[in-house]
């Protein structure tokens, strides 16, 4: 081996360190003659972006350089009426009108809320726009409603279904019970809840016993689940089922309803899948089960019109650095409303949290996409107080706010006990534990009043949002943006 002197070491360091830097030098002057001729393209780490951010659009701070993205000025009210004749001026208040909620869509909030309505939730069905509900909608629940009464109860079968999960929220109860329903009908037997333990009687005070004159039921806040309760015997009546006898094996969708909505999709060209089956029959067994009686409606409709439970601000103008407040709080909620429901709480010990931002975002994004109709207005409902707190403090994400049709938010929301926690601990809240689950069922009546949903639907209250909007309003055309992962409740029963 070649030994070297110390002094030849340095003078090859420093050829070494030379040559290097002038390569580097030739290279950094050839790029930059390249970015003269090509466009510079920034990169965004996936990895750095939340769910549908909006920084995917502007990635990192990017501005377009073109003149027309420069904002446009508002135009001046007072400069367009000086110009305008006495004759066209005439024109504008009933062109404004129609910005207002048409005379048939107002009826129709009303009647779901059971306002001035004449006849049943059936009834009410019947009469909403065959467009805006999910496909055979007025057919399923009618099939779901005969089956459970009969013009007859005499030789019927029946399934008697006790409570199985005391620590069920009201929306993990309500799917409970439809999937022993779907199950009841598949095998020819009509569902009742056993009156001793019944499903969801933990979830309201004892004093909805005394007004069913039995145990507390879900049957306190809903209408009857079926008409022949009292015809169970222990010879008529089983209390449970196995998925083995039900015909083809299909625990989801009983036979008729699978093979009807088959032929409507096949008709529509489309092929049916597993997935969309069992997605359309879950919002028909939401719809069916869901629907509050009377005694509910009175309520909901109290706390409804109360001028002091609901809260709105806009966030356009501030006063005294607070958003302005919204004195008269709107029935039904404005046109173009968007319902953003933030789940928090303890879904965490099941699935992963969406930040607050995020379904933010979510809306936003949509807003964006679609100013010429679409408002930054919306109703929030949430368990969550912090998430109230921060939708009050937000005006927007969107770094180029002068593209939507307003340019900071309204927001609407409810004043009423929050903790981000379980459903019973937000129950706990009240005094009336029946009071405080209608108040939150009123919540929900409230986001089905809106015309765009966003939501997790990982969440169960979020799928009953997404189901009554299908079945009990025909709101199914209006967008869903779901600010979560598809992975988490893709397939979930």
């Amino acid at each position: 081996m070649i030994s070297l002197s110390r002094p030849l070491k340095v003078a090859l360091g420093a050829i070494f360190f030379i040559s290097v830097s002038f390569s580097l030098y030739y290279f950094e002057t050839i790029d930059v003659i390249i970015q003269k001729t090509k466009p510079i393209v920034t990169r965004v780490d996936p990895s750095t972006l939340d769910v549908e951010q909006i920084e995917a659009d502007f990635p990192m701070g990017y501005k377009n350089p073109r003149a027309w993205f420069v904002p446009l000025p508002k135009p001046n009210e007072r400069s367009l009426l000086k110009i305008l004749s006495k004759e066209q001026k005439a024109l504008l208040p009933n062109l404004g009108a129609q910005a207002r909620l048409s005379s048939r869509q107002q009826k129709n909030i009303e009647s779901f809320y059971g306002i001035k309505r004449q006849g049943t939730w059936q009834d009410h069905i019947n009469s909403l726009d065959d467009e805006g509900l999910a496909p055979l909608t007025k057919w399923a629940q009618q099939y779901i409603y005969d089956h459970q009464h009969p013009k007859s109860c005499k030789g019927k079968k029946f399934y008697v279904l006790e409570e199985k999960a005391t620590w069920y929220g009201l929306g993990a109860a309500i799917r409970v019970v439809f999937r022993e329903l779907e199950l009841a009908i598949s095998n020819d037997r009509i569902l009742v809840l056993d009156p001793a333990n019944p499903p969801g009687g933990n979830l309201m005070s004892k004093d909805c016993a005394a007004h069913r004159g039995k145990n507390a039921s879900l049957e306190c806040i809903i209408e009857d689940i079926t008409s022949c309760a009292s015809y169970v015997t222990e010879e008529n009546s089983v209390r449970e089922l196995s998925i083995a006898g039900v015909p083809g094996g299909n625990k989801f969708v009983p036979p008729l309803p699978a093979a009807a909505f088959l032929t409507y999709m096949k008709e529509t060209g489309m092929q049916l899948t597993g997935a969309v089956l069992r997605y359309w029959w879950h919002a028909q067994m939401y719809g069916y089960l869901f629907r509050p009686n009377k005694a509910t409606l009175a309520r909901m409709v109290e706390m409804r019109m109360d001028k002091d439970t609901h809260k709105g601000i806009d966030t356009n103008v501030w006063v005294d650095g607070e958003p302005k407040p919204i004195k008269k709080f709107p029935f039904p909620l404005p046109p173009s409303t968007a319902s953003i429901h933030i789940r928090h709480g303890d879904k965490a010990i099941e699935g992963r949290l969406i930040s607050t931002r995020d379904y933010i975002v979510a809306a936003e994004r949509f807003i964006l996409r679609n100013p010429i109709l679409w408002r930054k207005r919306a109703f929030v409902t949430t368990e969550d107080p912090s998430a109230i707190t921060e939708i009050r403090n937000t005006t927007g994400v969107n770094p180029v706010p002068t593209s939507f049709a307003n340019q900071n938010w309204t927001w609407f929301y409810s004043d009423i006990p929050r903790f981000d926690g379980s459903p019973f601990q937000n129950f706990r809240l009240s005094q009336n534990r029946t009071d405080a689950l209608i108040i939150h069922i009123t919540q929900l009546w409230m986001a089905i009043e809106c015309d765009t949903f966003v939501g997790n639907r990982n969440s169960n209250w979020n799928k009953l949002i997404d189901s009554i909007r299908c079945v009990l309003m025909d709101k199914c055309r209006a967008p869903y943006l779901d600010a979560g992962y598809m992975a988490d409740w893709l397939h979930y029963p």
